[in-house]
């Protein structure tokens, strides 16, 4: 409890699984691996080889029992993030490496081992995109894996847990998280990390809080302190007074009874007062998050992003990809499921970069330009996907198009595609819908034209945002700029909405602005009737739909419209919310 004469304080960082937690806090250090650097000789190098291959076997025999538990206790897709881990240890240019530098170099294994782990994490590190970046994460967990199996060293581990603790650390690895005791874990805060790093799906997945990208958070809590979690707001209150601690226990218990009054909700239809019907889909990672998107209630996936297929060593052939899209468009069948064709940059790809870096990733050649740049990649992956359209429902959608000529190219390659499949009696959806996403201001300002060449538009309001406004969204000096309700947005989006009308293009959001519940006032009133998210505001977004007016949400923007600072458009949005929907968070 409080301790009188402490004073409490607050961490702030971001929301990776929602949730509310108060508990003592536990300080995991984590393996502590120490890197012996010396010289051997000659006649020791097949010696020095041998305790490599040991613990290599060694290492993969454990990732392996790690699978095998996830998949008892969660499911193959989750444990199926291990995979990337097996691909690096079976990779044999890696293992050719540390054979030939140990004879050529005649350097100790750990030393050799370490210095590759870090070429390949300072390859990492360079990247703009957060998804592919928290990467390196995983890269460390196999490094450290090998090196404490060399030296023999018992490991920390979260499985030792006896008691309920909130684990703060800096940084967790997919490992830690996997083998975490779940009864003893009430949340986690880390230091480094991001939403779409593999530690954050699987404690989505576990359904247990988390907050992550805190930067000193560890530095600033002692084994022991009570902690207050708000993995709802991002904030993580270290030794709380009493009345916080009454005042979160309070807000913990009206969230468990808000949950519960929402989930009667999963079964009923998003329709406005007015009876204007809104469609909810959502946005996945990784299929193993299906599940929980149709528990809530989506009527589809929105946005199935691939890009996790692409993480390894190797890239995916046609049938690993297959296997992966029809599961997700089975599971949904009849529901639609909106495929996104591969979107990260070439300086990504490690099976093409060996040597290149993008000087400018957020303008260099990304999304849909790679593709078209390398066109085998993009052909195998639009087959793999034509091929799991006759299990379901399926859309394909092109990221980040900027001009009609590469929807056009785009659409060709699939045509080709589709000839080919028809010549190898391969048969597939051959009415299938192909759209694109609008992030990029050109695509507004053309969306007339690109319109005749797409049956379907999603709006990606992440991207959209950073180039109408000119704003790395990843820097914190300049993190005050991007906000998506700047008046120059807003008019975007509500120009995008009028010409797909006026074409009768199918239009919907996919982006972070769809998920929150504090904007589906406001996106309503834009016009927008399709909404793709995550699943975490999923109830709470269907609730005020079913709670207002679309009259009510169109008056809403229009008196939006004729403000002209930032500020004041994001003041009359709380106070409206705060108004209508006083048991809703912001």
């Amino acid at each position: 409890m409080y301790k009188k004469g402490i004073m409490s304080r607050k961490i702030k960082g971001m929301v990776a699984s929602p949730g509310i937690r108060i508990g003592k806090a536990y300080i995991f250090k984590g393996a502590r691996i120490y890197i012996p650097k010396y010289t051997i000789k000659s006649n020791e190098v097949d010696k020095e080889i041998k305790r490599f291959e040991e613990a290599l076997k060694k290492t993969k025999h454990e990732i392996k029992s790690i699978q095998e538990q996830i998949a008892s206790s969660l499911s193959n897709d989750m444990a199926d993030i291990f995979s990337s881990h097996l691909m690096v240890l079976e990779d044999p240019q890696i293992e050719e490496k540390t054979r030939e530098t140990i004879k050529n170099e005649k350097r100790n294994v750990e030393w050799v081992l370490n210095d590759i782990g870090l070429e390949l994490i300072n390859s990492l590190k360079s990247i703009e995109d957060d998804y592919l970046r928290e990467r390196i994460i995983d890269i460390s967990d196999i490094q450290k894996r090998l090196i404490g199996n060399l030296q023999k060293t018992d490991t920390a581990s979260l499985a030792d847990l006896e008691k309920e603790v909130i684990v703060f650390a800096k940084d967790l690895t997919p490992s830690d998280t996997a083998m975490m005791n779940k009864n003893f874990v009430l949340a986690f805060v880390t230091d480094k990390g991001g939403r779409t790093s593999h530690t954050a799906i699987m404690a989505r997945a576990l359904e247990i809080p988390a907050i992550v990208g805190t930067f000193i958070g560890t530095t600033l809590v002692k084994d022991g302190d009570l902690v207050i979690v708000d993995a709802t707001h991002g904030e993580i209150i270290v030794n709380p007074s009493q009345d916080q601690i009454e005042e979160y226990t309070q807000y913990q218990e009206e969230l468990r009874l808000l949950d519960l009054e929402l989930e009667k909700l999963t079964h009923l239809p998003s329709t406005t007062l007015d009876d204007t019907d809104i469609f909810i889909y959502g946005n996945i990672e990784i299929p193993d998050e299906m599940k929980v998107i149709k528990d809530h209630g989506a009527q589809g996936i929105g946005l199935f992003r691939t890009e996790f297929l692409f993480l390894g060593q190797s890239l995916p052939d046609e049938e690993t990809q297959f296997n992966e899209y029809r599961k997700v468009v089975e599971f949904f069948d009849p529901l639609p499921v909106t495929i996104r064709t591969l979107d990260v940059g070439g300086d990504k790809i490690y099976s093409y970069t060996n040597d290149y870096k993008e000087r400018n990733p957020f303008l260099g050649s990304r999304a849909i330009r790679f593709s078209l740049e390398n066109e085998p990649l993009f052909r195998t992956q639009i087959r793999a996907i034509l091929r799991a359209s006759r299990f379901g429902t399926v859309q394909i959608m092109f990221p980040f198009v900027s001009t009609v000529e590469e929807i056009i190219r785009s659409k060709d390659i699939i045509h080709q595609t589709m000839e080919d499949l028809r010549k190898e009696g391969i048969p597939f959806d051959e009415k299938i819908p192909i759209g694109i996403m609008i992030e990029v201001p050109s695509a507004v300002i053309n969306a007339d034209i690109l319109a005749r060449h797409s049956d379907f538009f999603s709006v990606g309001t992440n991207d959209l945002v950073q180039y109408v406004l000119a704003v790395d969204r990843i820097s914190e000096r300049i993190a005050y700029l991007y906000n998506p309700v700047n008046l120059s947005v807003l008019r975007f989006l509500k120009q995008i909405v009028a010409i797909a009308e006026e074409c009768s293009t199918p239009i919907s959001i996919c982006g972070e602005m769809a998920g929150e519940p504090k904007y589906t006032m406001l996106l309503i009133g834009l016009g927008f009737r399709h909404f793709s998210m995550s699943s975490a505001y999923m109830y709470q977004v269907k609730r005020i739909i079913r709670s207002v007016t679309t009259t009510a949400c169109e008056e809403l923007v229009d008196e939006l419209m004729q403000m002209e600072l930032t500020h004041n458009i994001e003041s009359r949005i709380t106070e409206i919310i705060q108004e209508q929907f006083p048991w809703l968070s912001i």
